[in-house]
């Protein structure tokens, strides 16, 4: 038995604000040999990013993504719960396992400072044979940067290859749980803005 059964990750969802004018822009996604999600090539110019990166965490993204999501926990709904070092650890491992294709680790850069990550896995519908669901448990938008319309920037970037992903695990569905408690208006308004439909809602009841 797989010893993270049973364990969750808290749905955490911090989403920017601003989008750019156009939302279509493109998020440039070469193919490496152990990675499909690997951006090495530049945007088309903006003032103050240019310098944006999408890529598929490694080992070496570790600090700085676990920094961003303590940060980023510590102000949603479950920031009286304590970080766990030793679950987010687990989870990035999953993430950094390149032999998996079951979960997925990206991260949006601006001159080597990790501004967004996410983490999301696939799976089959619980009682439907045949669906192929993506569940994306976090995006975690750096504060400084989550109102801004560099914040829209990673957020879009993210939400990209998330999907590029999907495409190529043939995915039917992805979810975004969202459920930081963080703003919903503007998590809302994001996701409808890209073109993702409301299919429900989370509720809480804090005891």
């Amino acid at each position: 038995m797989n010893d993270l059964e049973g364990v969750t990750m808290e749905p955490l969802v911090a989403v920017g604000s601003e989008l750019p004018k156009s939302v279509s822009e493109p998020t440039p996604l070469v193919v490496e040999s152990y990675s499909p999600m690997i951006d090495r090539s530049a945007d088309q110019p903006t003032p103050g990013t240019a310098g944006l990166r999408t890529f598929q965490v490694s080992e070496c993204h570790r600090t700085q993504v676990k920094k961003l999501t303590r940060r980023v926990h510590e102000a949603s709904l479950f920031g009286d719960i304590l970080f766990s070092n030793v679950k987010f650890d687990r989870f990035f491992d999953l993430a950094i396992d390149r032999n998996s294709r079951q979960h997925l680790g990206l991260a949006v850069s601006l001159d080597e400072r990790v501004l967004g990550c996410c983490y999301c896995s696939i799976g089959a519908y619980f009682i439907g044979d045949g669906g192929r669901i993506v569940s994306v448990n976090t995006i975690c938008v750096d504060p400084d940067v989550s109102k801004r319309l560099l914040g829209g920037k990673v957020a879009l970037r993210l939400a990209k290859g998330i999907e590029t992903w999907a495409e190529a695990q043939q995915a039917t569905h992805i979810l975004y749980h969202v459920t930081a408690g963080i703003d919903g208006r503007r998590a809302d308004r994001f996701f409808r803005q890209i073109g993702i439909v409301a299919v429900g809602g989370n509720y809480c009841l804090t005891l």
